[in-house]
């Protein structure tokens, strides 16, 4: 059987601008999981990432670690859906205003598990009438199957040719989430909290046939597990 080992990336810019950067500690976390990895004289024979920029700077810094130079394949499947629209569309259609990010972000997130529900269930698709788009419409969000679709094809490639190979995968917390949702089967409210336990460079192992995906290890975070590294674990 193959090794898939799915990887968060690392701490990224959370309430700035520009979310879709690694901070100074992101770039450390992802480096001291490739000497983790390396420690352990484990190798991949292929690495892929999404197309967001902190999940490719994150695989760059954890293969420095590792010693191990492969070339990296993008796939948009395994992007992070839009939060920041999510919590928009929801915040606009219930008539409140957008929680800050600032102190941790603990009301943006309880608003976020909301509109994470209520966009599961088509809620904020809903036209207010016929002549009129959806809000999420205006704002280009992605529909609730769409997310699900692209996931399921991109770990569906992983597997797509029979292999004993050792695979990487850079992502994020909720298509992350989303993937093991989908492997085990959850609820969308178990989903939520699997998202929101994913820490940075926390990374699931698997082990995968042509039948699919086995779960052997959730959220694993060995090389931030010692006394002078516990202050460096983060979610966001």
């Amino acid at each position: 059987m193959g090794q898939l080992y799915l990887v968060r990336h690392g701490q990224a810019s959370f309430g700035k601008a520009n979310y879709d950067e690694l901070s100074e500690l992101g770039a450390r976390q992802a480096y001291w999981l490739g000497e983790y990895f390396h420690s352990l004289s484990l190798t991949f024979d292929r690495v892929v990432t999404g197309s967001l920029l902190r999940q490719q700077d994150t695989a760059k810094h954890l293969l420095q670690g590792l010693r191990q130079n492969l070339s990296v394949t993008i796939d948009p499947g395994f992007n992070e859906f839009d939060f920041k629209t999510v919590a928009t569309v929801y915040c606009h259609a219930a008539g409140i205003d957008l929680p800050s990010t600032q102190h941790g972000g603990k009301l943006f997130f309880q608003m976020l598990r909301n509109a994470i529900l209520a966009w599961s269930a088509g809620e904020l698709h809903t036209k207010k009438d016929a002549n009129s788009p959806s809000i999420a419409g205006q704002h280009g969000l992605e529909s609730w199957p769409d997310f699900n679709d692209r996931v399921a094809d991109a770990m569906k490639a992983i597997v797509s040719s029979e292999s004993d190979e050792n695979v990487l995968v850079v992502s994020s917390g909720g298509a992350m989430a989303l993937a093991v949702s989908q492997i085990l089967g959850c609820d969308v409210e178990t989903m939520i909290d699997l998202n929101m336990q994913t820490r940075n460079t926390g990374f699931h192992q698997l082990f995968f046939n042509q039948r699919g995906f086995q779960l052997s290890s959730f959220n694993a975070l060995p090389h931030l597990m010692r006394e002078d590294r516990l202050a460096h674990l983060s979610y966001t």
